[in-house]
């Protein structure tokens, strides 16, 4: 238990630097990174005693807004999390701008963060802080006009009585300057934290709220399909884990193929101690004329990847790495890597193109999702009454998970080129319908009841079926469609098998030979 008594905290630097710092190149992500920053390193390095107080602990950031509601721009930006807070052996060297932290081996390593970061989107700012273990709680304001002003050296610390289990820090900041964002730029903010976070994301390391969403980072889904030098051989998950050494540097994490071409999600980010200092932005990714190729080629529209690089200085604000000569040297040697005769990663990305089947593959979850955008359910009964048309919930334009080694041959089973999702209403239980779109099969369509106990049916359309060879026009598809139920319900009935079973048997029979 600490309860060492802090009156105030010097804030001493060089005249008018202060009124300099929104000035300084950044953006709203990279600055609300240096809280979050703040947060998992003091997670990190209490988590022990987090766990000891709560064996449930878990990491929680928010960041929330205040709105102006005329120019939709922030008034007040709160920052939040439950990590160990500011004890007092760091209290008074968290505000002087420039103080190095004795363990500068984290993501708090400049001493820059908090200032600079708050003062780059608001005038004003107030910090509460408890830390695990201590019986007070801190505040503290910063009015920049005022310290200007009045030349203020220190700054006035506030104590509180706290209980010893309470942990936490929550920062204000008003007044804002022209760089605070406004509600415009929320989706750009979330996708750059998710982005940044990927891998704090991906271990559950913390849970990360902006504006009340909680951040989520989407996956990029990697091509698997038969190498272009051998076609008709089983399909290859096209993706390289990266562990390579070049004196005191070192790249791990993963190269791979886009399975679809995504001007958002070609080219590499960087990562440093595990979270990203290059290519959070949208707009900003990395491609090394070694790795990527020239701009505008199949392999610089479909390679992408992840590195964690060591043994790189970063820039303070931690959105760009330094030492680039030797970086361009390293990619230089990755492309060994990516480029061998038994796993040719490099040639695959340019050669490869999407096959006609895949293409309408992907036409049709992209319309099935734009067409169904309600999120109604679909009223379905067993009586003899009309049932109404179905509606999406979800959907995506491939499925294929991603295995536990770095490459590997996919097994002779049918690979899920789409799938789209619909919701039924079947007798008062809900059902999801997964429609998915298969490159093989002996069948037109089947249904797949494994996780029926799940209320998910999963139906099964064969996308290389004779059937789509036989009709192109849609008018003549249906056409088919119908006559060869009619037939397979007449066939059923003769057999004296009414069933619903038996109708299918009938119908994929049939589909085979019908013409329109």
């Amino acid at each position: 238990m600490t309860n060492q008594n802090i009156s105030s905290v010097d804030i001493t630097i060089g005249a008018n630097m202060y009124g300099r710092i929104p000035d300084l190149p950044n953006t709203p992500s990279h600055v609300l990174a240096e809280f979050v920053d703040n947060a998992l390193q003091s997670s990190r390095d209490k988590k022990e005693k987090l766990l000891a107080v709560d064996s449930e602990y878990r990491l929680r950031i928010d960041i929330d807004f205040e709105w102006d509601g005329n120019t939709n721009q922030a008034t007040a930006i709160i920052i939040t999390d439950n990590a160990g807070g500011i004890d007092a052996s760091n209290y008074t060297k968290a505000f002087k701008l420039a103080n190095t932290p004795e363990n500068n081996e984290g993501l708090n390593e400049f001493g820059m963060g908090l200032k600079t970061a708050a003062l780059w989107l608001g005038n004003e700012w107030s910090l509460k802080t408890s830390a695990l273990g201590e019986v007070v709680s801190r505040s503290i304001t910063f009015d920049l006009n005022k310290v200007l002003a009045d030349s203020l050296t220190k700054l006035v610390v506030k104590e509180e009585e706290a209980e010893t289990a309470e942990h936490y820090t929550s920062i204000r900041i008003t007044s804002p300057t022209p760089k605070a964002p406004t509600k415009k730029a929320l989706d750009k903010i979330r996708t750059e934290l998710s982005s940044i976070y990927r891998k704090s994301l991906r271990m559950n390391e913390a849970d990360i709220y902006v504006d009340g969403i909680k951040l989520a980072f989407e996956e990029s889904e990697i091509l698997t399909a038969p190498s272009v030098k051998n076609p008709n051989a089983p399909a290859i998950y096209w993706r390289k884990d990266i562990d390579f050494k070049f004196g005191k540097y070192r790249a791990t994490g993963f190269i791979g193929i886009l399975k679809d071409i995504n001007s958002t999600k070609n080219g590499f980010v960087l990562l440093r101690r595990g979270r990203v200092v290059y290519g959070a932005e949208t707009d900003g990714r990395y491609f090394p004329k070694s790795l990527s190729g020239s701009t505008g080629t199949f392999r610089y529209k479909r390679i992408f990847g992840e590195l964690e690089l060591e043994g790189f200085a970063v820039s303070f604000n931690k959105n760009d790495l330094q030492d680039k000569e030797n970086l361009e040297a390293l990619m230089e040697m990755l492309r060994g890597e990516i480029h061998t005769k038994e796993f040719d990663l490099y040639n695959q990305a340019e050669d490869y193109r999407l096959d006609e089947r895949q293409k309408k593959v992907n036409k049709l979850v992209k319309s099935h999702n734009n067409h169904k955008k309600k999120n109604e359910k679909v009223e379905v009964v067993t009586k003899p009454q009309p049932v109404t048309t179905t509606t999406t919930t979800t959907y995506t334009t491939g499925t294929t998970p991603q295995p536990s080694i770095v490459s590997e041959t996919v097994e002779d089973t049918p690979l899920v080129m789409g799938h789209f999702d619909d919701t039924y209403n079947i007798n008062g239980k809900d059902y999801k319908l997964r429609v998915e779109m298969v490159d093989k099969g002996s069948e037109l369509v089947w249904l797949d009841t494994m996780q029926q106990d799940e209320n998910v049916v999963t139906c099964k359309i064969n996308m290389n079926h004779v059937f789509f060879q036989h009709f192109q026009n849609s008018e003549k598809a249906i056409v088919a469609i119908l006559k060869t139920m009619a037939l397979a319900k007449f066939m059923a009935k003769e057999e004296g098998n009414d069933s619903t079973a038996e109708l299918f048997d009938s119908f994929n029979a049939y589909i085979k030979k019908t013409k329109v």
